[in-house]
């Protein structure tokens, strides 16, 4: 998920539902392609991964989603050639020291689910119900969550979500 938001914001295609201030910024121009339809070809790449990761994750599968370097499972050919393009990039930036999986390692580690849930134990007064839930963070481009479904959420690194326990409660009252 965070490859394709990199390039989106790379290549300016985000729309309104998306985070404003993302990085890296915009970088390419789009002459002699319409904007527009690059867009919507990335949207549906974007909408098709989280629904196809969704399915994946609710099984408990680790399949790829995309299939880098060549992207062949992608048809349409103007956003297959930005992402063939951006591949290279994205994989430098995701592995430098300072880089996107040391942000994600990072980040990752921070919640404390654990008290998260035994705080929702104290409040609901009875223990949570097991439960499977996969958090994939994406570093740049979301406003908020995305709930794909009860064992999915994609989540952008902000602590509103990540480190505020009254949200993760909140949740937990909700699916469990």
């Amino acid at each position: 998920m965070n490859f394709l938001m990199y390039v989106a914001s790379v290549h300016g295609l985000l729309t309104e539902e998306f985070e404003e201030s993302t990085w890296p910024s915009s970088q390419f121009s789009s002459v002699g392609r319409s904007n527009q339809k690059l867009q919507e070809q990335w949207k549906k790449l974007w909408n098709q991964s989280i629904y196809k990761k969704g399915l994946l994750k609710r099984s408990n599968q680790r399949y790829l989603v995309l299939d880098p370097p060549d992207f062949s499972m992608i048809r349409e050919e103007d956003v297959k050639d930005m992402l063939i393009n951006m591949w290279p990039s994205f994989i430098n930036w995701w592995s430098m020291p300072a880089g996107g999986q040391t942000a994600m390692n990072y980040w990752e580690a921070k919640p404390d689910l654990i008290a998260f849930v035994q705080e929702f134990e104290n409040q609901a007064g009875r223990e949570i119900k097991p439960f499977n839930l996969h958090v994939d963070l994406v570093y740049t481009g979301l406003k908020e969550p995305i709930e794909v479904n009860n064992q999915f959420i994609i989540m952008p690194i902000k602590t509103e979500y990540l480190l505020k326990k009254d949200w993760w409660i909140k949740r937990f009252k909700e699916h469990y």
